[in-house]
């Protein structure tokens, strides 16, 4: 398994960044409002980590990379973040850094496209199929939570995020309740982990 060095992952964020600025600008969002959530994530992970057996380093470029696909899939057609930054990390040879592009939407492998009524169908059949060979482990399961908490420019808790997501996207009650059912199983895993509330961990 082949992490990108912290220069490396460096480069990879601001090219990233410098893309999705062009089209957080264009949508008429903050510029840097990618690069923040980017930042956020990966705070949010390396500092759970610092209070649990997690590398925090690895944690760290997890986070800031974790989005890499993004600014693919806002620029093209039928795409899903997901497995496009899945693939392009393949390519440069960064296959952890890939597992996360894939796993960080999603609580585990169990999901259906169903579940996820706003990504391309095709694309979320085609990551079940990938993430179902491995088993989710404690970085798949701590950068989803950390994306949870980390909603564009601010970290914020995960019943706050899953309300948000219900809004945006109109999602029916049943779903609503088990994304939240998943999230804070996610956060009480984490707590437990860290032997400390990471709602105080982290200030919010």
């Amino acid at each position: 398994m082949m992490l990108p060095n912290l220069q490396q992952t460096n480069d990879l964020y601001h090219y990233a960044v410098s893309q999705t600025r062009i089209i957080n600008h264009q949508a008429g969002y903050p510029d840097d409002l990618s690069a923040k959530h980017y930042q956020n994530v990966a705070f949010v992970a390396s500092t759970i980590a610092e209070y649990s057996h997690l590398d925090i380093e690895k944690s760290y470029i997890l986070g800031l990379l974790h989005d890499y696909g993004e600014y693919i899939e806002k620029t093209v057609l039928h795409t899903f973040h997901g497995t496009a930054g899945y693939d392009e990390m393949l390519k440069l040879g960064f296959d952890e850094v890939a597992r996360t592009c894939l796993s960080h939407s999603f609580f585990d492998s169990s999901f259906t496209p169903q579940d996820f009524p706003a990504y391309n169908q095709q694309e979320i059949l085609r990551a079940a199929s990938i993430l179902k060979q491995q088993p989710f482990d404690d970085y798949d399961k701590l950068i989803h939570l950390a994306d949870m908490m980390a909603p564009w420019d601010k970290i914020d808790t995960v019943e706050n995020r899953i309300k948000m997501i219900t809004d945006k996207y109109k999602l029916p009650p049943e779903l609503s309740q088990k994304k939240l059912s998943e999230a804070l199983e996610l956060k009480d895993y984490f707590d437990k982990l860290c032997n400390k509330d990471i709602y105080t961990i982290l200030d919010i």
